[in-house]
């Protein structure tokens, strides 16, 4: 079994105090990006309460994961075609 770890992080100014078994330095990146994303989201729109932010914040980065998504997907494609360009160049070379 793993050892579980308690990481302290800071989103928004609020600290949160987490136990898990991720390593604490993969926490704490993930907190940071967050703290970030949330920090974006309350510049462009200041009058909104926070639990929004969140969301919206929450949001965005569900809107990155699926762009990821999408482009990686089509990376078997892209793959097959560079090999038959290099197949083709190696003919004519």
């Amino acid at each position: 079994m793993m050892e579980k770890n308690r990481v302290l992080v800071t989103i928004l100014g609020k600290e949160y105090s987490l136990v898990s078994e991720v390593d604490p330095d993969y926490i704490r990146k993930a907190a940071a990006y967050l703290d970030s994303k949330m920090r974006e989201v309350s510049e462009n729109y200041p009058n909104i309460p926070e639990n929004r932010v969140a969301v919206l914040a929450a949001l965005n980065i569900a809107d990155e994961l699926f762009r990821s998504r999408e482009s990686m997907q089509g990376l078997p494609d892209q793959e097959q075609r560079l090999r038959e360009l290099t197949r083709l160049l190696s003919e004519v070379l």
